[in-house]
């Protein structure tokens, strides 16, 4: 009986394509010296069988963040995950959304943060996000002047809102700034497509459609060779990208809009990690921002 439970559960698991890293992009001369760092604003506990798909994982250290970088032109954030209305957004979600998201009355907004390390939130010129999901746009409000990019335009037209964890009227907020992320560049790394971002090679977008259908896996490339990719919930451990594997059963039915462009995305992934062609940073496990230090002054 425990092996016919268990053969079932793996059968409904998507099948994650093996997938090898042939040809890496060639990193362009000048590239500025780039040093991320992130904004903590918060971390709770969990199971990380939740996180990636297996039995009796231990515990698993639940972060919520944004990352800044300093960038030549400007301010950079990757994503802006919580402001100052956490309360009043729980407060008018469904019950279902409370019991998922209460802890998260106690994350500290994302101003304080960068006031924090020593920058004005009026000079942030640019957000990047992964995906449209709140724990990654709910502070896009606290930025006055910021340009958002973004892939999930479904999230302008208010369609499938809340159903996808996302709360639109952030978005409506900051509406004349958003801007629609297209892949206009060639393969990259593996990925079909891709966006210079600021047509230097230091940042670029590329497509990891899954968890949302225009979710977005962004290369941060600096002096050096350094290189990272700031994949956001396309894996929400390094498990997910490691192994690969997909979110726990329940998990990745209530997160992930489409289980096999997620699966998919995770087979890309999983061949930048084995080619060791970039630093992979999931946004809720600090186990992957190996050398990413909290921001400071």
């Amino acid at each position: 009986m425990k092996t016919s439970l268990l053969l079932a559960l793996a059968a409904c698991a998507p099948v994650i394509p093996q997938k090898t890293l042939v040809q890496r992009a060639a990193l362009p001369a000048g590239l500025p010296p780039l040093a991320p760092c992130a904004l903590l604003h918060l971390t709770v506990d969990d199971n990380l069988s939740n996180g990636a798909r297996g039995f009796f994982r231990g515990d698993w250290k639940v972060s919520y963040a944004t990352f800044l970088i300093r960038h030549p032109r400007g301010i950079v954030l990757v994503d802006a995950a919580f402001g100052d209305t956490v309360n009043a957004d729980l407060d008018a979600a469904p019950w279902w959304f409370r019991w998922q998201f209460n802890k998260a009355r106690a994350a500290r907004p994302l101003a304080a943060l960068l006031q924090e390390a020593g920058v004005k939130p009026e000079e942030v010129s640019l957000v990047l996000l992964t995906h449209a999901h709140w724990d990654h746009a709910g502070g896009l409000a606290q930025l006055p002047n910021a340009r958002v990019l973004t892939a999930d335009d479904w999230i302008l037209s208010r369609e499938g809102a809340v159903a996808d964890l996302a709360m639109p009227h952030h978005f409506d907020k900051v509406r004349d700034r958003v801007e629609r992320l297209r892949f206009d560049g060639p393969a990259y790394d593996g990925f079909a497509a891709s966006h210079d971002v600021f047509g230097d090679g230091s940042i670029v977008a590329v497509p990891t459609p899954g968890h949302t259908s225009g979710a977005t896996s962004w290369f941060v490339n600096a002096a050096g060779g350094k290189r990272w990719l700031f994949i956001g919930d396309a894996a929400w451990v390094k498990e997910g990208f490691e192994e690969p594997v997909v979110k726990g059963r329940l998990a990745s039915m209530f997160a992930d809009h489409d289980a096999q462009q997620t699966a998919d995305s995770l087979g890309l992934l999983h061949a930048v990690f084995a080619a060791h062609a970039a630093n992979l940073v999931t946004t809720h496990d600090e186990r992957t921002w190996t050398d990413i230090p909290l921001c400071s002054k």
